[in-house]
């Protein structure tokens, strides 16, 4: 694990994982692209500790699912 991914908090983990579940079956492209400037910045961090923790999958495709 790396140190950025160590360093999201529950409470940011928690509001992507929100936004997963409002919009599931979307790309991480198209998930970013839907927040603010500033959870921009730290989408890409959020979701790769929720991938890590296994509560969220991405298919083939690269659209990510709540697991």
């Amino acid at each position: 694990m790396g140190g950025e991914v160590d360093s999201i908090s529950p409470f940011l983990r928690a509001r992507a994982l929100r936004h997963i579940q409002t919009n599931p079956g979307r790309t991480a492209d198209e998930l970013t692209a839907m927040l603010s400037v500033y959870d921009r910045s730290l989408f890409g961090g959020a979701l790769r500790s929720l991938r890590e923790c296994c509560q969220v999958r991405v298919d083939g495709d690269g659209r990510v699912w709540p697991a």
